[in-house]
C-alpha cells in the first residue's frame, strides 16, 4: 500500500474514532465543511485522543513518537473537535483563583 493510501486509510480511521461517541463516521460528516465545528469534546478526551493518534500514526506510518505527536498535534489543529467555551473557562477561572490566592 502506498504511503499516501495507508495516510488516507489512517485519517478516516481518526475521524471516526473521535466522533465514535456521537454515534456518527466519516461518511455521515464528509459533505459538511464545517463538521468539527458541530460536534463538541472534553480537555480530557482530547488528551486521551491525542495519545491514541499519537500511538496510532506511530503505527501505521512507521515513524518517531516525537514525529507523530507533532501529528497529533496538527490533526488536532486541522480535525479536532470544539471544547465548549464553558468547559475552557471553568478550568480558567480555577487557575485564576489560585494564582490570585497566592499574591494575598
Amino acid at each position: 500500500m502506498r504511503n499516501r493510501d495507508k495516510e488516507r486509510k489512517l485519517f478516516v480511521e481518526l475521524i471516526n474514532y473521535q466522533l465514535a461517541e456521537h454515534g456518527v463516521t466519516y461518511e455521515d460528516v464528509k459533505d459538511n465543511p464545517n463538521w468539527y465545528m458541530e460536534y463538541h469534546t472534553t480537555s480530557e478526551k482530547e488528551v486521551e485522543f491525542i495519545s491514541h493518534i499519537t500511538e496510532r500514526v506511530q503505527t501505521v506510518l512507521g515513524v518517531s513518537k516525537e514525529i507523530a505527536k507533532k501529528e497529533a498535534q496538527w490533526f488536532i489543529l486541522q480535525w479536532g473537535l470544539t471544547i465548549p467555551a464553558s468547559t475552557k473557562n471553568s478550568s480558567k477561572k480555577s487557575s485564576k483563583k489560585r494564582i490570585s490566592s497566592k499574591n494575598k
